[in-house]
């Protein structure tokens, strides 16, 4: 497998992390936001559902495959020990910080925002590391890293050696196999919200299938690539046909809350963003390289952030149209703000997710 670097792998990391920050902000403005700890909008606007839901297959999916497959492309460059090593720097000190900060401050405004103040929010954070607030899926990512790590001899084609999964891959419409697991999943838990992923063991066992099959799959070269970039359209068609077929279900009756179906679903927008990426993305730029670097602790600090500004803005009477793109504005400007004040202290760095150089 070619050791350069994968732009576009770069440039999807990115844009799942800001969907959760989008996806984090319209919870905001549905009438679930009190039930999870999120500052409600007064106007509660449901009809964002359409929006939400559209998200809700593949937007943690997504990002569990992109962690899998960062991880192989590491082990093209480095062995398991150094790699381990940097996970656990990577993903353990932010997990670890980040709860005790930033997931506490985000509960602690959200009560304030119902209930007032009390002196009992400033032992939140003893309570948040175990839940990890909006960081949970770094918990699990550790996990698969720790588990799967030593086998990366027995699991990755270091060499992109024709086998039988780069043969599958390179037959029109053999990468549809690789559906079966996600499927499968969706029938164990089928009886469940297919978007409950934090901290269930949906999530859990969705996460660490999407991990493996990131590992494994790009561990074919150009046999993955290629079919990405063959397939994106059929993907792409396939997911919206399941997505409207709940739509016109309104989400909540009968077949169309199916995990199996909607399981299929999140594969097929998952592949179609790889396509997508593999075919327009692949490429380096200035903004590439800022936007890499600045997501991570973004997408850390971003809640407290959304909390306070909607402690403000919850009652403040512009229409949903408006307010929304305004306070994801505030949002990521604010977070990005408090990024470039730590980004050039060594000391921080590392508790943001950010490599010293």
């Amino acid at each position: 497998m070619p050791s350069q670097r994968r732009y576009d792998i770069d440039a999807l990391r990115s844009i799942a992390m800001f969907l959760l920050i989008f996806y984090h902000l319209g919870i905001s403005f549905t009438s679930i936001a009190p039930y999870i700890a999120f500052v409600q909008n007064k106007r509660v606007t449901d009809s964002l559902w359409i929006i939400l839901s559209f998200l809700n297959t593949w937007r943690i999916p997504l990002v569990f495959l992109i962690a899998g497959i960062a991880l192989r492309l590491s082990f093209q460059k480095r062995g398991k020990s150094q790699i381990l090593k940097e996970r656990l720097k990577m993903l353990g000190l932010p997990y670890i910080f980040g709860s005790l900060t930033f997931g506490a401050a985000s509960v602690a405004i959200a009560a304030t925002y119902y209930e007032g103040w009390s002196d009992e929010y400033l032992w939140i954070g003893m309570y948040t590391i175990f839940d990890g607030i909006h960081l949970w899926f770094l918990k699990n990512i550790l996990f698969y890293c720790l588990v799967l790590i030593p086998l990366l001899n027995l699991i990755s084609n270091k060499d992109s050696k024709v086998n039988i999964i780069s043969k599958l891959l390179d037959k029109p419409a053999g990468v549809f196999v690789f559906s079966i697991p996600v499927i499968l999943e969706g029938h164990l838990f089928n009886n469940i919200d297919y978007a409950s992923y934090a901290n269930t063991s949906h999530g859990f066992v969705l996460g660490f299938i999407w991990f493996f099959m990131g590992i494994v799959l790009v561990s074919q070269g150009d046999s993955f690539w290629n079919s990405n970039k063959r397939n994106w359209k059929i993907h792409l068609f396939l997911g919206f046909s399941l997505y409207f077929y709940r739509l016109i279900n309104s989400f909540e009756s009968g077949l169309a809350l199916d995990n199996r179906l909607i399981a299929f679903e999140s594969f097929n927008f998952i592949l179609a963003m790889l396509g997508l990426g593999a075919t327009y993305l692949n490429t380096n730029s200035p903004q590439l390289t800022y936007y890499k670097t600045a997501v991570y602790p973004v997408y850390i600090v971003h809640l407290p952030v959304q909390m306070a500004l909607m402690s403000y803005f919850a009652g403040v009477n512009i229409h949903p149209i408006i307010k929304f793109p305004l306070v994801l504005f505030l949002i990521v400007f604010l977070s990005l703000t408090i990024y470039h004040a730590i980004k050039n202290i060594k000391f921080l760095r590392p508790l943001f997710g950010l490599r010293n150089k």
